[in-house]
């Protein structure tokens, strides 16, 4: 392989590294952002369900 080519390689490596830390972030920022949601809605999860699967109010 050329030293060009390797060159190559490499920076596309170290590309590819940022993009897949950013992708982490990212994920991370959201796990965060769904659990806040979850907890903010103060649903009692024991309790009996307020809504069927298709979304119809439970009587």
């Amino acid at each position: 392989m050329s030293e060009h080519a390797a060159s190559l390689l490499e920076r596309m490596l170290a590309e590819q590294m940022k993009q897949t830390d950013l992708l982490q972030q990212i994920a991370n920022s959201q796990a965060a952002l769904i659990q806040a949601l979850g907890e903010d809605q103060g649903l009692d999860e024991d309790g009996p369900p307020l809504t069927y699967l298709n979304g119809q109010p439970c009587r």
